[in-house]
C-alpha cells in the first residue's frame, strides 16, 4: 500500500549500509556446536552458521562489530564467553559487502557491539562466508562432528 511503513520483521525492513562500519572492521560471528566439525584434526566451519539468524524473515545475520568491542576495550573472544563449545570466526565487513551485503549497527541492551550483516545468504553465498571465515576462537568441546 502506498504510504505504508513496512512493518519489522516482515522483511521489507531494509536498513541503509552504514558507512562508518569501514571495510576493513571485523564481523565476529558466533558459530555453535551444530555449524562446525573436525576434519583432519582442525576445526570446520560450515556454511550453516551464516543463516540469517535469529530472525530470517528480517534478512539478518547477527554479529560482533569489531570497532565497537575495540573502542570498549574488549577482546573479540569475549563474545563467546561462558560457550566453550562455541567458536567465534570473522570476516570484513568488505567482504560481506562483496557479498551483496549491507553492514548496520544494532546495538543492544547490554551489548553495544551488536550489528547485522543484512541480505539475503543463499546456500552458495553461505558457502563463500564459510570459505572466507577464520577463526578468531576455536570450540573448546571433546565432541564435535566429525566427517
Amino acid at each position: 500500500m502506498e504510504g505504508s511503513t513496512p512493518a519489522p520483521g516482515d522483511g521489507t525492513d531494509v536498513p541503509a549500509d552504514d558507512v562508518s562500519v569501514a571495510n576493513g572492521t571485523e564481523l565476529f560471528r558466533r558459530v555453535p556446536p551444530a555449524h562446525y566439525k573436525l576434519e583432519n584434526g582442525r576445526y570446520v566451519v560450515r556454511d550453516g552458521a551464516f543463516k540469517n539468524f535469529p530472525h530470517p524473515e528480517r534478512k539478518r545475520m547477527s554479529v560482533a562489530l569489531g570497532d565497537t568491542l575495540e573502542q570498549a576495550g574488549d577482546a573479540p573472544e569475549t563474545v563467546v564467553h561462558g560457550m566453550p563449545e562455541y567458536g567465534l570466526v570473522s570476516v570484513t565487513a568488505g567482504f560481506a559487502r562483496e557479498q551483496d551485503q549491507r553492514v548496520e549497527r544494532a546495538p543492544e541492551e547490554g551489548f553495544e557491539a551488536h550489528g547485522n550483516v543484512f541480505g539475503d545468504k543463499s546456500a552458495s553465498r553461505r558457502k563463500q562466508f564459510a570459505k572466507e571465515a577464520r577463526w578468531v576462537a576455536e570450540p573448546r568441546t571433546e565432541d564435535p562432528a566429525t566427517d
